[in-house]
Order: C-alpha cells, then structure tokens, then sequence
C-alpha cells in the first residue's frame, strides 16, 4: 500500500496516525472519522525572521480506546524545542472536534475544510503529512508502545535474521540508509526533522517550498516585482517569502535568527535542500519499521531489494574492466579542486528496464553523442538515485539556482563531481556515479547561464557543455572496459 497525503480520507483501517511524539495521553489515538476518513491531525508553523520567530503548533483530536473518551491535544513552541501543551474539551466527540476547527481557525486563518488554501499573511502555515501502513519512522510514536508481561510467560528472544548479501554490498547498503549520515546530512542543510520526518513529507509541502523559492529567485533577478507583484518594498517581500519558505519546510535555527533568502549562495542552499529530501524520502521508507511484522529477511536485504536493481556486480580489483575505471577516476581529477582518494569498491549496475528506455527514446534515432560521465551527489540521495534515477527538478523550482538551468548535471573531472559529495558528513566515504549519458548535439558556453537548456532547445541542441579551462585531451572508446559499452566515450 503507498502512502497516504494527509488532505485524502483514510479508506483502510491499516494506516498508522502517529501520535504526537510528546503526548502525555499515551493510551489514546489519533482520531479518523469513521464515516468520512477524514484524520484530526494539524501541524502548523509559523517564521518570522525581523522578529526572531519560528513556531509550531500541532493539533490532535485523540480517543481512548478503552473509554471512547474525546480529547483535543495542543502542543506549541519554537521550532526544535519540546514546548508547552494543553489538553481541552469535555470528553465529547462533539466538543473535541468543536475545540480542533477553533483552535485551527485561530492559527492558521483557514477553515480546516481549506486546510490546502494558500497560507494567510501574519498567520501559521498547514503542513500536509503522509501517513503509511503498520509502520513508524524511527524516532516517532505512533500510540502507546507499553507492553505488560502476563504473569508466568517466558520472553523469548528472536534472532535477527542474518543478511545473505555479499561483504561489499552489505556495507554499501550500509552506507546509503546509514542513520546517523542523514541526521548529520540534515544537521548541515538545517532541516528539522523532528518537526515534520521526512517519511512524512507529502509531495504538496515539498512543491509549497519550491513555490517561495522561485518568487524568491525572480524577486533576486528583479527587484521591481516586489512593488509590482507583491506591493511591498524589497526588504519587505523578500522576508515575507522566505518567512513563508520556512514556514512550509521546517528548518532547525536553534535560537538563532532565520536568515532571509536574499542572495543566490542561500537561494542555492535551499534549493539543495529540496532536491534532497525526494531522494531521502525514497531511504526513509526503505527503512520504515513494520512493527506488526516478524521479518524473515534482514533490513539490508529488503532495502537492497527495495531499490529494485537489474543487476548490482562488484568489480574484481585485479581484472582490466576495475583497472580502467580506476585509471580515468585518478586521471580525470583537476589539480585546483585539491581532492585525493582512493577506490574502496566499483560495483557495475543497472537499473530495471533502463537499456530498453535507453533503446525505445526518441534520441535513440539521432547521433547520440554517448559518454561516460561522473555524477557526485551526497551518499543520503542514493536510495533515491539507484531505484528512480538522476531527475531534473521540477517545474515549480527556480532556473536561476543552477549554472546552466535545470537539468541532470554531469562532469568529465571526476573531482569535481566529487566535490558534491560532501564526505565530512560521512565519515570520509563518498559515492561516485559514472554514467552513461547521451548528450546529443552540445551547446557550448564558458560562463553561466540559466537560461542556457530554453536557448539548447531553440537552437536544435540537447545538450549544454560548460567548457571549463582544462578538459579531456583526447577520448577513447569505452568497450575496452566493457564490451555493453562499444560505441561509448571515455576519457
């Protein structure tokens, strides 16, 4: 079953509603209608920059299920902190319901059936969550989690079942859903995952972002919008748009002030941000807990075959197709990026159908132009990359974070791919992609421009290559690494 949007009605009785994760009522459950599927579940939030604000308010209609008593849960504070909490209503449903619409109403400005309305100046913003089947992400409450021991009963102890794959796999699979790696990944991108999981994220919240950031990239382009289209000066709607960014994606300042999105360097941050958290979606579910089931197969074992490869083969060191590889990751490094490493595996993969999408595209039918080359990404986007492939943003998100617009971003500097990786976060390992990639006809450019993929396409090209100052000397065909690759360049 996939997961469900928050704003859909709850059809099956086996979608877990987690309860608040500081709830002192720990017997009680998040309340669903039964006859319209409509959950009682609100998390508001609310940024303020000039003021230093950054709040949450979260909402819950709860039951007891053993005394079909009606609660409304409160709880609100700063961003990252446990807060304060109220527990209101006369134990009706009637009355608990009654107590969730004010209470929403208040805050958000909105009546809860708009609950997806555009958020109201001055007021808190909705955060739309998903909600899965007979799981929890780590780190959340989904209800009480007590279990009394009958008097007399034996606890036994239920070995883990022991994980089939192969040394090297296992310890990659450890490596992309590493816990600790995305709780310092989303340390470093300011994320606050305690306030809404990214398991949690629905699709709409993360186009919401998308949204403020490219009003914020056009209002940095063109400062005149701010009277023109918001009627405000610039200081004034570059803070409202971004208070309205981090009011949608909940960011960690700690007591610090949030900083307004009024550059491209911090522009660019955040929409790195965004483009992350899909990717990191795709490990958090991978890595969901079903707590009603006794699994028979190891975690690392149902997250590799979650990625849903065609074929994951780790290169023997000692044969000519790892030494080739090896000679073109070493010699393709640029001396300015000041970057040394070494080769701890080369595993050949392919992802399910991808020859035949390759065979069946349109381009298939023109000069391809293939090549090999690197894509650098953080090890916490690899979930994501290996089971959906390299994607280009969306259309929602701004042209103007990007060098040369939206698009799948590769180089033939491995080191500069490299430089994306960002392996502080990860103990030093880092993943590197090599792609086979068909560039068409290219457009060169040697400075940036974001507009470069509409100018590509009105030109007849289908490519942009950034000509840097140093470059391949000369390429070769890659069928001496592999003979799938006949026909492919390398350098």
């Amino acid at each position: 079953m996939l997961p469900l949007n928050q704003n859909e009605p709850i059809k099956k009785k086996d979608v877990v509603i987690p309860l608040d994760e500081h709830c002192t009522l720990g017997t009680y459950k998040v309340y669903v209608d039964p006859k319209t599927g409509i959950i009682y579940d609100a998390s508001l939030n609310q940024t303020v920059s000039s003021t230093n604000k950054n709040k949450f308010y979260n909402i819950q209609v709860l039951k007891d299920p053993e005394s079909s008593d009606f609660k409304t849960w409160t709880r609100w504070g700063r961003v990252g902190e446990v807060g304060a909490y109220a527990i209101l209503g006369n134990g009706t449903v009637t009355d608990a319901i009654k107590q969730f619409h004010k209470k929403f109403k208040d805050k958000s400005g909105l009546a809860w059936n708009n609950r997806t309305d555009s958020a109201k100046l001055g007021k808190y913003a909705f955060l739309e969550r998903r909600y899965s089947p007979h799981s929890d992400y780590k780190g959340e409450k989904s209800g009480n989690k007590a279990v009394k021991k009958v008097a007399g009963e034996q606890e036994h102890e239920v070995s883990p079942p022991e994980c089939s794959l192969e040394k090297p796999v296992k310890e990659l699979m450890e490596l992309i859903f590493n816990q600790q790696c995305f709780s310092n990944t989303i340390s470093a991108l300011k994320y606050d995952a305690n306030k809404l999981p990214i398991g949690r994220l629905s699709k709409r919240t993360i186009t919401s972002g998308f949204k403020q950031l490219k009003d914020l990239a056009a209002l940095i382009d063109d400062p005149t919008l701010a009277s023109s289209k918001w009627n405000m000066g610039i200081a004034e709607a570059t803070e409202h748009l971004s208070n309205t960014y981090y009011s949608f994606i909940p960011h960690a300042f700690g007591r610090k002030q949030p900083p307004i999105i009024r550059d491209e360097n911090l522009l660019k941050k955040e929409i790195e941000l965004l483009q992350s958290l899909p990717d990191m979606q795709v490990a958090a579910d991978l890595m969901k807990i079903d707590r009603k089931a006794r699994d028979s197969i190891h975690p690392l074992n149902r997250q590799f075959q979650g990625l849903g490869l065609a074929e994951m083969t780790r290169l023997d060191d000692k044969s000519s197709e790892f030494g080739y590889l090896m000679k073109y990751l070493n010699n393709s490094g640029g001396a300015a990026h000041k970057m040394t490493y070494t080769i701890k595996d080369i595993f050949r993969i392919e992802r399910l159908g991808e020859r035949k999408r390759f065979d069946n595209s349109e381009f298939s039918k023109i000069p391809s132009n293939r090549r090999l080359l690197w894509h650098g990404s953080r090890s916490t986007n690899f979930a994501g990359i290996l089971s959906q492939g390299l994607r280009i943003g969306p259309p929602e998100a701004p042209v103007s974070g990007y060098m040369f617009g939206k698009g799948i971003y590769l180089a033939d500097c491995s080191s500069k791919s490299a430089g994306y990786c960002y392996s502080m976060n990860t103990g030093g390992e880092a993943l590197l992609v090599l792609c086979e990639a068909a560039l068409g006809a290219m457009q060169t450019l040697i400075e940036a421009d974001y507009n470069a993929g509409i100018k590509a396409k009105k030109n007849g090209m289908h490519s942009t290559w950034g000509q840097g100052k140093i470059g391949p000397r000369r390429w070769v065909d890659a069928g001496i690494v592999h003979p799938s690759l006949k026909g492919v360049e390398m350098c």
